[in-house]
């Protein structure tokens, strides 16, 4: 579990404009996976996607109500499965409210003790949950994007897969860091707890406490030492 905490990642989030597209409607994230799959690739193993997305259809507990997909790998089967108006979830879709997902590359089941080369986060903002609409949000979703440092042209692939998700997808903030995996200190700035990037798929991003759609996003919502991006 040292490296969880000793390996240096390059880290880069996204907030999507009110009114941006659905990044886990099919057509949006077709166009996205050609260059987010050399991100979430490893030599290490296959990559993993955690999902949480409920059935509006279903009542009672959060529990009865997820949509239950089995295991997600990173594949166009795996696309198909989980994606909102996809060749095989066209219809059913319609009752699904897409929470949050995380991609592991490799998989959590190969990172026991050394967290995944590469790394993807998206939580939704906006819901029955939340209390927020397009109509009252900031920002709709966040978009988070992490690889290990030392994989071999890890700048490279990081500038084309964040280029592609900019492209695609209209933001009201774009910003980057260098960090720990599990950072070892507070932040400078607000002297908070910094987030493991696991926590990710629940957080959407390192974001200071309290709200965050009271005013304008700025970096000075995320914990940690930042630079906005244009």
């Amino acid at each position: 579990m040292v490296m969880y905490s000793s390996r240096t990642y390059e880290v880069r989030v996204l907030l999507a404009s009110p009114s941006a597209p659905a990044l886990w409607d099919y057509p949006v994230w077709q166009r996205l996976t050609p260059a987010l799959t050399p991100l979430l690739s490893s030599v290490r193993g296959r990559t993993s996607l955690r999902m949480m997305q409920f059935d509006t259809r279903q009542h009672g507990s959060p529990n009865q109500a997820y949509v239950r997909f089995g295991p997600i790998g990173w594949n166009d089967k795996a696309h198909h499965k989980w994606t909102h108006h996809s060749p095989d979830t066209e219809q059913e879709s319609e009752h699904w409210e897409f929470y949050s997902f995380s991609a592991w590359s490799p998989g959590p089941g190969k990172c026991r003790d050394c967290p995944p080369d590469g790394f993807m986060a998206v939580v939704n903002q906006i819901g029955a949950d939340s209390g927020l609409s397009r109509e009252s949000c900031r920002f709709s979703y966040t978009v988070l994007v992490a690889i290990a440092c030392e994989i071999p042209d890890a700048a490279t692939i990081m500038e084309k897969a964040f280029a592609a998700l900019a492209a695609e997808i209209p933001s009201v903030l774009k910003a980057q860091t260098r960090r720990l995996w599990i950072p070892t200190s507070h932040c400078t700035r607000t002297g908070e707890f910094i987030h493991s990037l696991t926590d990710m798929d629940a957080y959407g991003a390192p974001f200071i406490a309290g709200p965050q759609h009271n005013f304008p996003p700025t970096i000075d919502i995320l914990t940690g030492e930042w630079q906005e991006l244009t």
